[in-house]
């Protein structure tokens, strides 16, 4: 609309209404569609994040720059090799319920992350976390009675039960739970020390004629609040079927349906994996089910006291602290969470610990936050109410914004076709003052399902056929097209003394990422990039490897309500279609149903972002092509690949480790789960009088720092940093 004619565009500075009052406290937010979840333990979109952020706090936070500082945690001390962090809490941190926020939460909700039963898919960023994988896996367990090579209190990995590999019987229905507990009577669950009287749910002895099961999650043992031990489980049919957890005296799990299975265990040794056999440590023997039992102790997180914390990794992991503001760091309350383990984050349920408390959700239309009092730092809180609008569609979203209803949105939530309008294309090159581009660490790219897919040379050929360059023009927003994956600065726009540090200039095609101010730059490798020989070529061994099995068709899957996702589409549609020689459909779908869809492989082809929380190509973005990631939707898995990761993990040396990701990208690339199109751009509409709503590389902000001016208009003469948006 707005990309075909100046007709009807804003004449003055600003891009649509901008009220001489605002509300100085209120903020109204488009946001990009529903989110997804809002639980810190289970979101993994943009749609969500920033909501999630705003009403948990964490470790640390995200300042200006989208650099890690203080929040909870308020100090940290690191070992010498790199794998004990111990954090020190501030005594003011409340859930909004009035509980202390401790160090126990913390534990708790990385735990719930990697159990099972949570199906987490962020529990990959975990990985370094001693014991994690065995963990997440349900293969973990603590030795509780001496058996064979192995002594009480061993940690040790489930390698096989009976005739059956671990491995084996996780692709079929599961290794048996050495967990599972029965009982004799009625089971009150409740919180831990409550009396029966104070119960939230009742598991019976028996279901359908059979004994009644729960999973045993927990132990606490005896102490001066609580003269006798108590068991945290998990009752799958309990709260209508939804599920529900709870403490209950351990003495009334009376019964073990697995105790007699007998297990082939090794020991684990403080690693994520379990001990190599050529460890000389290495010991290997069989153990009953009623001596195992896994429980959060085995992990690698303890809390030394209430305000102490310490996290122990099964080897170095330099980016630790930078990683610490995500929301694996961002703990749920378990008194929620047992109550109502998929319903917690309603209205009526929900407790949050952050600046701001969800008061309001409108399913497809808003949500609505209210600041939270009891957040530590709620004086320097500004805002009493922010108001998200769930929008998926860019044209809608920017069309409340023209009309003054939003005063922010959603980064990128803008339609390609408005771009050149905002950026003053028709206005003899004067752009709009609240709107601004700037780099974004995000990579847009295809992806291929290498299941159906599994032809090295055609997955390549898509990629040698597709020309990036277009893109830019299609797009209008600044987009940088690459055939690389780990995304950065545009090279042209590194700062001198940065260019000389990633060893590029102006002139180098690509972009860089600045890992370490002033220390260490990564310069990613170059993929299959478009040319039409070499695609003939890949081509040509293709149709004779796959014989019968060349796709006479292809499908293109891409959300709906964005439209460059429509225009790329389109675009790849036209260029495959005329090299290819075969009909490429597209098919369109709402954003949860296209998550859910990707995830578990229902798809061919499939558009695809990924945003960066923190500078680093190996935990932030190259990991998700690990074998057993539960985000690698391309099912891409290389045991070269994993080698260099491992090569990585095992090293304290940071220059070394991204050397080694070099590696790993480039044999990635060249196998081609992925076509990569384009580097993002941030694309931000902000009226004037919001302030400290931050941009930075990672696009991640504050939400507690901004504030609304009243008194903008009266700042339209000042300089530029006290007027900017």
């Amino acid at each position: 609309m707005l990309g075909a004619s100046a007709c009807g565009l804003p004449d003055g500075t600003y891009f649509g209404k901008v009220p001489d009052d605002p509300d100085p406290t209120h903020l109204r937010f488009c946001n990009s569609g529903e989110p997804e979840y809002l639980d810190p333990a289970l979101v993994t979109s943009t749609t969500g994040m920033k909501l999630v952020y705003a009403m948990f706090a964490g470790l640390t936070d995200y300042n200006a720059q989208g650099l890690p500082e203080p929040s909870v945690a308020t100090r940290w001390e690191t070992s010498a090799d790199q794998k004990l962090f111990t954090f020190y809490l501030r005594d003011d941190a409340r859930w909004s319920n009035g509980r202390d926020l401790v160090a126990d939460d913390f534990v708790f909700h990385v735990a719930r992350i990697l159990h099972p039963l949570t199906g987490s898919r962020n529990a990959e960023f975990l990985k370094p976390l001693a014991h994690s994988d065995m963990y997440v896996s349900n293969r973990a367990r603590r030795v509780l009675r001496a058996s064979g090579p192995f002594a009480v209190g061993d940690i040790v990995n489930i390698i096989a039960v009976g005739d059956t590999s671990a491995k084996d019987l996780q692709e079929g229905e599961g290794i048996p739970d050495t967990n599972l507990r029965t009982f004799d009577a009625p089971l009150a669950l409740r919180d831990r020390g409550a009396p029966v009287s104070d119960a939230y749910a009742t598991a019976p002895v028996t279901t359908d004629g059979e004994p009644t099961q729960v999973t045993l999650i927990e132990l606490r043992a005896a102490s001066a609040a609580n003269a006798a031990p108590w068991a945290y489980v998990h009752w799958s049919d309990g709260n209508g079927g939804n599920g529900v957890y709870g403490w209950v005296p351990a003495g009334e799990l009376t019964g073990q349906p697995n105790a007699d299975v007998v297990y082939t265990v090794a020991l684990a040794n403080g690693t994520a994996r379990g001990m190599e056999k050529t460890d000389p440590a290495y010991r290997q023997g069989t153990v009953r089910g009623a001596d195992l039992l896994m429980t959060p102790d085995i992990l690698g997180i303890r809390a030394v006291s209430d305000h102490v914390l310490e996290v122990t990794l099964h080897s170095p992991t330099p980016q630790l602290i930078s990683m610490t503001p995500d929301r694996i760091w961002r703990p749920a309350p378990r008194e929620a969470v047992s109550r109502h383990p998929k319903r917690w984050t309603r209205p009526e349920h929900i407790v949050t610990s952050g600046a701001f408390k969800l008061t309001e959700w409108r399913m497809r239309d808003r949500i609505v936050y209210e600041r939270n009092p009891l957040f530590f730092a709620s004086d320097e809180v500004a805002l009493d109410k922010i108001t998200f609008m769930s929008i998926d569609d860019q044209a809608a979203s920017t069309n409340l914004y023209i009309q003054g209803t939003c005063d922010a949105l959603q980064t990128g939530h803008i339609p390609s076709s408005y771009v050149p309008a905002l950026r003053g294309a028709m206005r003899g090159g004067r752009g709009y003052a609240d709107f601004t581009v700037e780099p974004w660490m995000g990579i847009y790219f295809y992806l291929i399902n290498t299941k159906k897919f599994p032809n090295v040379h055609f997955r390549r050929a898509l990629s040698a056929i597709t020309n990036r360059e277009p893109l830019t023009d299609i797009l209008r927003g600044g987009q940088l097209p690459t055939a690389s994956f780990t995304p950065g600065v545009p090279n042209r726009s590194l700062s001198p003394a940065n260019q000389k540090l990633c060893g590029v200039t102006a002139d180098t095609p690509g972009s860089s990422m600045v890992v370490l101010a002033d220390e260490l730059c990564y310069t990613p490798p170059r993929g299959v990039d478009f040319d039409l020989e070499l695609a003939q070529k890949e081509l040509a061994i293709a149709r004779q490897e796959m014989g019968a099995d060349f796709p006479k068709e292809l499908t293109v899957k891409y959300n709906k309500g964005n439209e460059g996702h429509k225009l790329v589409a389109e675009y790849i549609q036209h260029e495959w279609q005329k090299h290819l020689g075969i009909p490429v459909k597209l098919q369109s779908q709402e954003w949860k149903t296209f998550l859910k869809d990707t995830t578990a492989g229902e798809y061919e082809i499939a558009r695809m972002g990924w945003i960066g929380s923190y500078p680093d190509p190996e935990t932030n973005f190259l990991l998700i092509f690990r074998c057993d990631n539960p985000t690698n939707r391309s099912k891409y898995c290389r045991p070269e690949f994993e080698d260099l990761f491992n090569r990585a993990e095992a090293t304290a040396d940071l220059a070394e480790r991204q050397r080694l990701m070099y590696e790993a990208e480039k044999m990635m690339l060249e196998d081609a789960p992925i076509v990569p199109l384009y580097v993002y751009t941030q694309q931000h509409l902000r009226k004037p009088y919001v302030r400290d709503l931050a941009i930075n590389l990672p696009d991640q902000v504050q939400l507690h720092d901004v504030w609304i001016d009243p008194d903008w208009k009266s700042k339209q003469g000042a300089t530029t940093d006290e007027a900017s948006p």
